[in-house]
């Protein structure tokens, strides 16, 4: 026999039964359960794991078809049989595909559902995960019954086929002044202490059967004799065979005493007749005419006797009701006929709902019947305030779920394991996988990736935060910034506590904050450096004139003119430093036309060719495809791929080519032109990517620091960006990137 495996990871609440004579499937359906966060018992065979089953209890069985000994529909069979067991739900699982035969004959058996090997994962986790929820939802149903039945003011029972009690509701052991479970396994003759020949009852009383309607006589608790009523049903199970029945024992010893004693007097019947509470009426069995009718149906439908003995029984029924009495033949002359609610019309035509108990009498040499009519109205209208109340339930529910979905960013309610229990259709999309196969999944196995990431440490946390947490976090994956919020919520019942999971995506808001700041820094240091420009572009003009004219008083000293070459190339260093100072400080005024970019491009390689043939660098237009004509300052957009071009030679070895490409992209749900000029230098180091942009800011010796910062300042004038990269192999990738304005605008123009 093989020996029973248990496996647990110490946190788990359902239990998982797995019954296969396969050692690797049984350890494959094991690991993948048990990753999904079950408890996992396992056995070899049907006979095997219906003595773990009996033991362990799981909460949901998982057997494969084919076995030894006892294979898996013979093992459905016996759980199914099993009193304590016939509950469990049971998933089989076939090695055959559209084993039709297998199936039928496991669903006979009392399987819940099928299984065709091979199976994908996340199928086997969201079957076992259905079948575990709609078995939660069946014990909540029986709890739900169970207290409508403890709460009943009538007996109600239960028993099997062999006619033992298999349980009755307080109402019954307080009746019998017993315990419930003092009662369990006894014949109901036994328990009730019914005995023929006083009980009332004709013909000899063996035990129930399903549908019977009987009345006897029994002594209560106290001693004191009760007339009950009782009515049976049967009670099936899940393959609709009939294992045993449900009883509704009512006392109806006021009414009996009433019966009685209508047939041991006339005079007593009479006197009994009009003073009970409830309305009672006689009609003619042919003619339906009414022949008597006591002071409490009077006062009931509202009508003076004689009025009432004017009338017929369909005077009094309501006229979108079928016939107001049902008249049938009882199969016993003394036998009660009994009615469900009937819509009955009042005389200021106001509607009530009776029930009928209904007795063939003798009146007056007609052959008649005696008519109780009990006002069940509060009960019928608290029946259809429930049913509204259903329908308002279900309503909600279904707004509720459409509002949830409705969400544009995501929302998750988790438990405190990090367990996914519910999401909206934004956080489907941003996982990428439906809702079935995310329920019951932990949040950190979705990606390695924000927002999950961050999310599952504020879960870890959130009972040490009274209750609610917050964060932002930026994904370096894709630059998306998250703002994540959780707050935690108590549910009645044995659900647990909950949390719900709030992220948003709030790129747009941080990159404008960013922009902001980033731009009155800009203001301030532009309207600085060109003041400081100005100031020094006077004294420049000077030197450079003196420099002049220091030239020309001296051509003829050849000593001097390493001095002032070196003087006349600090000059010009200098003058195109202020020229670059004061455009990085000049204002922005917006000169914009529309203009194809590609044609900028193209003169901005014309003007950098002199210096790439003294560079022995060669610059290529890879521009294939037309590019759209967007609105652009063609003066400053030129000095940004100009600044972008020769950035480029000036890094390249000689012999190396420099490229301009153009692609369309997506990103953030805009599209975007990205213009790239890719060199074969070094590339740019990480530590000096964020420091790129910044103003005076070089690692060419000789350089300003001003190329960059001034070619990014136009870009963001342009609603672009300008981005710093590396190429896949060598050498560094700079993109101007344009957005593109929605295709009907580009169109349009």
């Amino acid at each position: 026999m093989r020996r029973v495996h248990y496996s647990n990871n110490g946190h788990r609440e359902e239990t998982v039964l797995i019954v296969n004579d396969i050692p690797e499937q049984l350890g494959l359906m094991d690991s993948l359960l048990r990753k999904a966060g079950y408890e996992v018992i396992t056995a070899g065979d049907g006979h095997e794991a219906f003595d773990v089953a009996k033991d362990k209890r799981p909460d949901v069985v998982v057997s494969y078809v084919p076995m030894p000994r006892v294979n898996g529909i013979e093992f459905c069979r016996l759980i199914r049989q099993d009193s304590v067991l016939r509950s469990t739900p049971i998933l089989l699982v076939s090695a055959r595909r559209r084993d039709t035969e297998s199936v039928i004959e496991g669903l006979e058996s009392g399987a819940d559902d099928y299984l065709e090997l091979p199976f994908d994962s996340t199928r086997l986790i969201a079957k076992v995960s259905r079948l575990l929820e709609r078995s939660k939802l069946e014990a909540n149903y029986r709890d739900l019954y169970r207290d409508l039945v403890e709460q009943a003011s009538d007996i109600i029972f239960t028993q099997n086929m062999e006619g033992g009690l298999t349980g009755i509701n307080a109402a019954g052991a307080h009746f019998l002044g017993v315990g419930p479970e003092d009662l369990l396994g006894m014949r109901f003759t036994d328990a009730f202490k019914i005995k023929t020949q006083d009980s009332g009852l004709t013909g000899t009383f063996k035990q129930l059967e399903p549908h019977d309607n009987l009345q006897f006589r029994t002594a209560d608790a106290n001693g004191r004799q009760r007339w009950l009523e009782i009515v049976t049903s049967p009670t099936k199970d899940r393959q609709g065979d009939t294992i045993g029945l449900r009883g509704v024992a009512r006392d109806i010893t006021d009414r009996k005493q009433i019966e009685l004693a209508l047939r041991d007097s006339d005079e007593r019947y009479w006197r009994l007749f009009e003073s009970t509470p409830q309305p009672m009426f006689v009609y003619d069995e042919e003619t339906l005419t009414f022949l008597a009718v006591n002071k409490a149906a009077i006062r009931t439908y509202g009508y003076d006797r004689e009025e009432f003995l004017s009338m017929t029984v369909e005077d009094i029924r309501s006229t979108e009701e079928t016939p107001a009495l049902m008249i049938k033949t009882p199969t016993d002359i003394d036998e009660p006929l009994i009615s469900s609610p009937w819509r009955h019309r009042r005389k200021d035509n106001s509607i009530i709902y009776v029930e009928m108990t209904s007795h063939p009498v003798a009146f007056k040499g007609s052959t008649a019947r005696l008519v109780i009519a009990n006002d069940v109205s509060e009960r019928k209208l608290l029946d259809e305030k429930q049913l509204s109340l259903h329908a308002s339930l279900q309503q909600s529910a279904m707004e509720w779920r459409q509002t949830f979905n409705a969400i544009d960013f995501p929302v998750l309610i988790v438990d405190l394991e990090g367990h996914i229990k519910r999401l909206n259709q934004a956080a489907e999309e941003i996982a990428g996988l439906d809702a079935e196969l995310v329920a019951g999944c932990d949040i950190a196995d979705l990606e390695n990736s924000q927002p999950w990431k961050k999310a599952s440490e504020l879960i870890k946390s959130i009972r040490d935060n009274d209750g609610s947490s917050a964060a932002e976090v930026k994904d370096e994956t894709n630059g998306k910034t998250w703002a994540i919020t959780l707050y935690l919520i108590q549910e009645f019942g044995s659900v647990g506590e909950r949390a719900i999971l709030i992220a948003q995506d709030i790129t747009k808001r941080t990159e404008l904050e960013a922009s902001l700041r980033q731009g009155e820094m800009m203001s301030l240091l532009g309207s600085l450096v060109a003041g400081v420009a100005h100031e020094v572009r006077n004294p420049l003009f000077g030197i450079s004139s003196i420099l002049d004219a220091f030239e020309t008083r001296f051509s003829d000293r050849t000593e001097y003119l390493r001095y002032t070459d070196v003087l006349r190339d600090e000059v010009g260093r200098l003058t195109v430093l202020m020229e670059e100072l004061l455009e990085y400080g000049k204002p922005f005024k917006g000169d914009f036309y529309k203009l194809s970019v590609d044609e900028v491009i193209t003169k901005s390689l014309r003007s950098c060719l002199p210096a790439a043939e003294v560079a022995q660098v060669s610059l290529v237009n890879n521009i294939k495809d037309p590019v759209p004509k967007l609105m652009v300052d063609r003066r400053r957009l030129s000095k940004v791929f100009v600044n972008l071009i020769e950035n480029a030679i000036q890094h390249s070895p000689s012999g190396a080519t420099v490229s301009v490409e153009v692609c369309e992209v997506h990103e953030s749900q805009q599209r975007w032109i990205d213009c790239s000029v890719k060199d074969c230098g070094p590339g740019i180091l990480d530590e000096d990517k964020p420091k790129i942009f910044e103003p005076f800011f070089s690692k060419r010796r000789g350089g300003t620091g001003l190329g960059l910062a001034i070619a990014e300042r136009i870009m963001g004038e342009h609603g672009g960006k300008l981005i710093a990269g590396n190429n896949p192999v060598a050498g560094a990738c700079m993109t101007a990137r344009f957005p593109l304005p929605p295709e009907e605008e580009i169109v349009d123009g």
